[in-house]
């Protein structure tokens, strides 16, 4: 993501390298949760918390990371081995064990009422900026979209968005909502 110090333009990239899920998970250390469904809920010790939220399954068959059994390191220095584990979301997990996380996600974004095509694929120029994380911003993972809204309801125009997690990138528009 560039920003000219002398222009309102946002140059943002929503993609990513691509990451190897099962080693991003057994090279962080959890905490677990038991939930009313009998799973464990394995939760990353980090301030970004939601963002590696892992879910045991209760299949002896499952094949979440095809079928693989991961190593988890768990707070207390021992060792947790799932088979098929899946890495799940913080809202499932809070239905689940009533554990809280859903607004502990590393998400940094763009919203402008104006968006350009660059050379690059998934990388746009945004101008008229409304709103730029210049660093990362832990908050809902929702954050940036909940936001444009806010903004086009606000303006009563159509705005652009983008953001980027670890594991993804997206961008739209949200145009006013018809009031009532």
């Amino acid at each position: 993501m560039e920003q000219d110090k002398n222009s309102d333009f946002v140059v943002f990239n929503t993609f990513g390298p691509m990451i190897c899920a099962s080693a991003e998970a057994e090279e962080k250390t959890y905490k677990v949760f038991k939930g009313k469904s009998g799973r464990r809920w394995l939760v990353a010790i980090q301030p970004n918390e939601g963002d590696n939220v892992y879910a045991e399954s209760l299949d002896p068959n499952s094949d979440g990371f095809a079928g693989r059994t991961l190593t988890f390191k768990m707070e207390d220095g021992t060792e947790l081995k799932l088979q098929g584990p899946w890495h799940s979301n913080a809202d499932s997990l809070f239905t689940d064990t009533g554990y809280d996380c859903r607004d502990k996600h590393a998400i940094r974004g763009v919203i402008s009422t104006g968006r350009e095509n660059t050379e690059q694929p998934y990388v746009y120029k945004y101008t008229g900026i409304l709103h730029y994380d210049k660093e990362i911003v832990i908050g809902t993972f929702d954050r940036i979209d909940q936001l444009a809204q806010e903004y086009a309801d606000k303006l009563n125009t159509m705005v652009y968005f983008a953001y980027k997690s670890n594991g993804c990138g997206c961008s739209g528009s949200r145009e006013p909502k018809k009031k009532e």
